[in-house]
């Protein structure tokens, strides 16, 4: 399965987890912000991060409301990062946990894929007979195309072609479901419907790229079929129309050279054949071609040229395997490793774009096919991701003494800080002010009594109250002069006019004063709390720092626990691409070992044929 089709799959689920069914009661938002941190880091394409900060919500149980999303989230993080055994397990649980129909067709179609990926055809066969009938288009074209190729790995071509026969092709579907049915038709041996779907794929207009080489495909892979049975006129129609600008142009020139060949007609073999020299390549099919020419130089009787080619062709391969030894001794010597192993290198973006021929390498050209080849990309995606996630661990690593720096300059601040804090406490600040409040709260309850406005009276009322008062007494012990008796009324009015104003007063100051008693009690009850709190942070904060150095010293070990062994698994990985790599080297190096043979073994025949005949000798 292509990385990029994984990601694709791992955005849906991250859709589907956002997003949801009314019917299914999923939320229709984000309703954990760890959960929000980590779609935020998924649709930064930041997966590493984005797959780390899901594991550890998911350790502390911080994703309440999102349980069953961040399971299919993370499903689809572990199948991108190829971690094939666990994405199968939890899909599986998916399957038992999650009612919902959509879901469990797309857990099934890709635990499908993951086993046609690891050439389990059977057990693909088997999980493809779970998915159902799914009513999205593009799905169903996608599974019908899965299941064909899985009927064709198990040697059903028919029941392949008959299973893309009625399926429903959404817009740009279409010509991928006709050329896999066009070549399933033609491994059950029906030729003629097979070519019937080919021809037709391979005239239609194409707007764009792929889909002009997806015509290139179907025009060469009939050319080719009619070829290996015996219909070389039909076969050169069909190789002619794959385009010379194409990705497919070697093999149809060298498709189209044996056509002819096979017709008889081995002066326009030359053609296509002399074409692929001038292209110089290394591919196979232009390696052929040096073989080919002057097969058909010979078949025409012109020996001498025939000749001229064939040590031509000779030293071709000499030269060509020289090449190919070295890159041999590149890949084994460790060169081909070194430069996967540079920062910021690689495949998808780094020095093969910017200098395909890689050069000061020995025979780069060829490192270049292999590291272009699929397999190769996605061991050599492993082999990134180790290497990633061993700096990640180093880093991490370095951070260690910085926590338990940070760990020392809170011990040190707690050090510093905790005898004033105590001595604060000691003061019982919290306790008094609780008095305080319980006293005013009397004063209050107090009030309601009949002589209770004046305790509600502000200070200047109770300073004019008091003065009336002692100028009353010290007026009562004046004689009984009508001066003295009008000054004695004149107190009396103005203490009424005071007694008046308090008592109409008296429910709104009674009221707001204990209104303003109520609002304080929460806020003795808050300070009450955080006395406790701070109490009970001061024992606890000392075997805190302690837990902090145990959990940063636990964290270290398993860091360094872990680095050995995604060293020793990128190591691994190392080889297995050096394994991949000279493999595919091998392959050319033993192609080729055949072409010089050939070579020699048809030089030797036509200095024969020379010598039977000097008179054609100069």
């Amino acid at each position: 399965m292509a990385p990029r089709r994984l990601l694709v799959f791992a955005l849906w689920l991250a859709a589907v987890a956002v997003a949801g069914t009314a019917a299914a009661g999923k939320p229709r938002q984000v309703l954990d912000l760890d959960y929000g941190e980590v779609l935020f880091h998924f649709y930064q394409e930041d997966y590493f991060t984005a797959i780390t900060h899901l594991m550890a919500a998911q350790q502390h149980n911080r994703l309440p409301h999102h349980r069953q999303d961040a399971e299919m989230l993370m499903g689809g993080l572990q199948l991108s990062y190829g971690m094939l055994d666990l994405a199968q397990a939890r899909f599986h649980r998916l399957l038992d946990a999650d009612p919902d129909s959509e879901l469990h067709e797309r857990v099934w179609y890709y635990l499908t894929k993951i086993n046609y990926q690891r050439g389990h055809y059977r057990k693909a066969y088997a999980t493809l007979q779970e998915t159902g009938a799914p009513e999205d288009k593009a799905l169903s074209a996608e599974l019908a195309l899965l299941g064909a190729n899985i009927n064709m790995a198990l040697g059903n071509d028919r029941a392949a072609a008959d299973s893309l026969k009625t399926v429903r092709a959404p817009e740009g579907w279409k010509e991928y479901l006709h050329i896999n049915r066009g070549i399933a038709l033609l491994r059950a041996g029906d030729i003629e419907q097979g070519r019937q779907l080919l021809d037709a794929l391979g005239q239609q207009p194409a707007a764009s790229e792929e889909l002009r080489a997806l015509r290139d495909r179907a025009n060469l892979g009939l050319g080719y079929q009619l070829l290996r049975n015996g219909d070389s006129t039909a076969a050169r129609q069909y190789l002619n129309r794959v385009r010379l600008q194409g990705p497919f142009v070697q093999a149809a020139l060298l498709g189209a050279g044996w056509a002819d060949a096979e017709g008889g007609d081995f002066q326009q073999a030359l053609t296509p054949w002399m074409a692929l020299l001038k292209i110089s390549g290394h591919q196979p099919a232009a390696q052929e071609a040096r073989l080919a020419v002057p097969y058909a130089l010979a078949q025409m009787g012109d020996g001498k040229r025939a000749v001229a080619f064939y040590e031509q062709a000779l030293s071709y391969y000499d030269s060509e395997q020289q090449q190919v030894e070295a890159a041999i001794e590149s890949a084994r010597s460790g060169t081909l490793i070194a430069l996967l192993s540079q920062a910021d290198t690689g495949i998808s973006g780094g020095w093969l774009h910017e200098n395909p021929t890689l050069e000061g390498v020995p025979s780069g050209r060829y490192l270049v096919d292999v590291l272009s080849g699929n397999n190769f990309q996605e061991s050599l995606k492993d082999y990134r991701d180790l290497g990633y996630l061993s700096d990640a661990l180093g880093n991490w690593l370095d951070k260690t003494a910085l926590y338990h720096d940070m760990v020392d300059a809170r011990r040190l601040a707690y050090q510093q800080r905790a005898p004033k804090i105590r001595a604060r406490l000691e003061k019982h600040e919290t306790a008094l002010l609780q008095q305080r409040w319980q006293h005013y709260q009397a004063q209050i309850a107090a009030a309601r009594a009949p002589s209770a406005p004046i305790k509600l009276a502000n200070t200047a009322e109770k300073h004019q109250w008091r003065r009336l008062q002692n100028l009353q007494r010290r007026l009562a012990t004046l004689p009984d002069e009508p001066r003295y008796q009008r000054l004695r009324e004149r107190a009396e009015w103005l203490r009424g006019v005071l007694s008046w104003r308090l008592q109409s007063d008296y429910q709104a100051r009674w009221w707001e004063s204990h209104k303003q008693l109520r609002g304080i009690e929460p806020l003795l009850h808050e300070a009450a709390a955080r006395h406790a709190n701070i109490v009970k942070a001061l024992h606890s904060a000392k075997a805190g720092f302690d837990g902090y150095d145990r959990r940063i010293e636990a964290l270290r070990g398993r860091i360094l626990a872990l680095l050995p062994r995604i060293e020793a698994a990128r190591g691994a990985s190392g080889q297995h691409l050096q394994r991949l790599a000279l493999g595919e080297l091998e392959t050319r190096k033993q192609r080729l070992s055949s072409y010089r043979s050939q070579a020699r073994f048809a030089l030797a025949r036509s200095y024969d044929q020379l010598a039977r005949n000097p008179q054609v000798l100069p």
